[in-house]
């Protein structure tokens, strides 16, 4: 654990003391270690996370799963976690929800059990404040007990009088979250919002709302753009230690949010676009005309025709089978004889 931080420095009372310059060669001969990845490949301990994305894209469900993952060494979305303690800290959900969404996810993911001591829950909803007056508070709490992740989940609710565009004020509360985590030597993973509106015509690291700090600041920076297809979100990773990770696609599936391979990441969601890609009338016409086919070759033929996916075409096919206009037997699928709307 490192030296206790001084709150008077922290609140610019006293002058920090510099580290003493030094020659490459002396640098050399010293190297510090690196610290342990807890999520490979993304995230070092005592480093800075970001997990940003659009108002109800299913955030808190995904570092509930990443808190699990961590505390029992599993992997979270393709990407393995080195088994560590966790400390969620949540200030949002009440009690009995993070205990059902909890319950939810270990259901989901029998891989996970024998969580018990190793995932330390801190149910802060209606104390939220200035993360200033509130940090000797938590690390006074904290410092019970050796955490390799801390999970504080929103960001917002911490802010205090700060405005969350400004440069300067986020900047100041980014110090904060990199003082908890020099003071722990535990990740810290924070959940954040974007801007409003289109997010689609700017750069992944510029969806985050607010000031440009929310994103530069941090040393991983993890963001959920909608995809075009319902319920499903890309997945941007830029890193500032470790080399480039591809994006990848998620798709919600209650309770988790899972890797959809089949989808393509630069897919996004515009506001243009519609969730439905062609008529019901379009679909059976080009899809399955006077035939009878296999799902195979309905899923090949929807590519080919409408340049839907395997997942739109599904949801096409369940719900005209449930409407009556497509039958079904012997793993086969044919267009019924009647009037379908051409919307």
């Amino acid at each position: 654990m490192s030296e206790p931080i001084d709150i008077a420095v922290d609140l610019g009372a006293v002058s920090p003391t510099l580290p003493k310059t030094e020659t490459w060669g002396e640098l050399a001969r010293n190297r510090q270690a690196a610290p342990p990845q807890i999520i490979r490949g993304v995230l070092h301990q005592t480093s800075k996370m970001i997990l940003s994305g659009t108002s109800k894209s299913n955030k808190s469900w995904s570092l509930l799963d990443l808190a699990i993952s961590v505390a029992t060494g599993q992997e979270w979305w393709g990407h393995r976690c080195e088994q560590a303690k966790v400390a969620y800290l949540n200030f949002e959900l009440p009690r009995w929800a993070v205990t059902e969404r909890i319950d939810a996810i270990l259901r989901a993911r029998p891989e996970c059990a024998g969580l018990d001591d190793n995932l330390v829950l801190w149910n802060l909803r209606g104390k939220n404040s200035d993360l200033t007056l509130l940090r000797p508070q938590l690390e006074a709490e904290l410092d019970r007990q050796q955490f390799g992740l801390i999970i504080l989940d929103p960001a917002y609710k911490l802010l205090g009088n700060r405005d969350e565009n400004a440069n300067g004020e986020i900047a100041d509360l980014m110090n904060e979250f990199e003082a908890l985590a020099q003071r722990s030597g535990a990740a810290i993973v924070i959940a954040h919002h974007f801007a409003k509106g289109d997010s689609s015509a700017k750069s992944a690291i510029d969806r985050a709302s607010g000031a440009g700090v929310w994103s530069r600041d941090p040393d991983t920076l993890f963001v959920l753009s909608p995809h075009e297809e319902d319920d499903c979100y890309t997945a941007g990773i830029t890193v500032r230690h470790l080399p480039k990770q591809p994006d990848f696609v998620l798709a919600w599936e209650y309770p988790l949010m899972r890797r959809a391979p089949d989808l393509n990441p630069e897919a996004l969601r515009r506001p243009q676009s519609k969730n439905k890609k062609c008529s019901d009338k379009e679909f059976i016409e080009s899809v399955l005309g006077s035939k009878s086919l296999n799902y195979k070759t309905v899923i090949e033929r929807a590519k080919a025709e409408l340049a839907l996916s395997e997942a739109s075409a599904n949801r096409y096919l369940s719900r005209l089978k449930e409407a009556g206009h497509i039958g079904h037997h012997g793993g086969l699928y044919w267009a019924r004889h009647q009037q379908v709307a051409n919307n």
